[in-house]
């Protein structure tokens, strides 16, 4: 089991655009709960790489200069059928 890094980080699929389907099947409303670097059951790789440099921001209390509050929204890599995801800190 991978150590626990930093702060947990919830990722959520906030909207699949495109018209099309995600090859992985995401909807709407699911969820992994991220606390280490590993990329956890049931999250496409490639989405994942795409997310990991914020993930990783966000678990050590980083922000983004455009934005407030501690959260990220962040497209997956299918320009065919962009998947969006929502990253925040869990309390």
């Amino acid at each position: 089991m991978a150590e626990h890094l930093g702060k947990t980080v919830r990722v959520e699929v906030v909207d699949v655009m495109g018209g099309g389907k995600c090859p992985s099947d995401y909807e709407v409303g699911r969820a992994w709960t991220i606390t280490d670097h590993m990329c956890p059951s049931g999250m496409c790789a490639y989405a994942f790489n795409s997310l990991m440099p914020f993930i990783t921001m966000l678990q050590y209390g980083g922000k983004f200069p455009w934005r407030d509050e501690p959260i990220a929204k962040i497209c997956c890599p299918d320009a065919d059928n962009p998947v969006v995801f929502r990253l925040t800190v869990e309390p």
